[in-house]
């Protein structure tokens, strides 16, 4: 009698984990993405330079999932002297080592004018980033976020809204320019960057010091990055960094409204 009862219980949890296995799979989607890598002309922090972008953006697009998607990416390299990897930081390769993107380690590059297909799963909830991993095209704009959501019922916090930042220190000069430094002898360091960026928006300090015309002020490429909230509400911030040599610390300023006589 008990070997049957516990045969019983064996059963049921087995169906169960059965049913929560189908479920997830029913719910799961594939999610299609087409990328062209090209360089374009960027004012990031209002001084104009090439970047290499993601269908003529940097940042790149924010891939948004959820947990168990399959995330397909096809790559088109469209720079003409350069060859691309993409590295999908964070990202558990499970049964697609193939598809992490480590130039020379898991794949071949993608040589000007070829295509890659990045298949892979997202398996665990979360902020991740990509970025470049040939040469130094991250420090050229190639990078983004990855947002994967929990399952369905699975979220455990709870809030109104969420808000997404993400952090890069930036350069004038070309990557030619500082890889040619990094390599001579004696080695030419590529000192501080020029300015930190949130979300690919920042502000060259120095621009009144610029040659006319070198900097715009007003480029709407390099307007300030602005998150509105509400008081009263809970916000999540989704924070990644894809600095090249910058260790920064990130901050929210509170400020305290005291109303005075001329309020009223």
């Amino acid at each position: 009698m008990a070997s049957r009862r516990e045969t019983g219980r064996r059963l049921l949890c087995r169906c169960f984990f059965l049913c929560l296995s189908l479920s997830a799979a029913a719910r799961a989607a594939t999610l299609n993405h087409e990328w062209e890598i090209s360089y374009q002309f960027k004012s990031p922090d209002c001084v104009c330079k090439l970047a290499v972008t993601i269908n003529g953006q940097t940042p790149g697009p924010t891939i948004r999932a959820t947990q168990g998607d399959t995330v397909v990416v096809r790559v088109s390299n469209s720079l003409l002297t350069e060859n691309v990897a993409i590295h999908w930081h964070g990202i558990r390769q499970i049964g697609t080592p193939w598809a992490d993107g480590t130039e020379g380690v898991t794949q071949c590059p993608i040589l000007p004018g070829d295509v890659f297909t990045y298949t892979f799963v997202v398996h665990r909830p979360g902020t991740y980033m990509y970025h470049a991993h040939y040469g130094m095209q991250r420090s050229a704009g190639l990078y983004g976020l990855i947002v994967v959501a929990a399952a369905p019922g699975a979220e455990p916090f709870a809030y109104d809204g969420e808000h997404e930042v993400l952090l890069n220190d930036w350069w004038h000069k070309s990557t030619y320019e500082q890889a040619a430094g990094l390599a001579s002898a004696p080695i030419v360091w590529v000192g501080e960057p020029q300015s930190l960026l949130i979300n690919g928006r920042g502000r060259f300090a120095n621009c009144s010091a610029m040659a006319a015309g070198a900097c715009n002020a007003a480029h709407p490429e390099c307007a300030p990055q602005v998150f509105a909230v509400v008081p009263g509400k809970t916000y999540r911030f989704r924070i990644a960094s894809v600095t090249s040599l910058s260790a920064l610390n990130f901050e929210i300023e509170v400020r305290t409204h005291v109303a005075s006589q001329s309020d009223h």
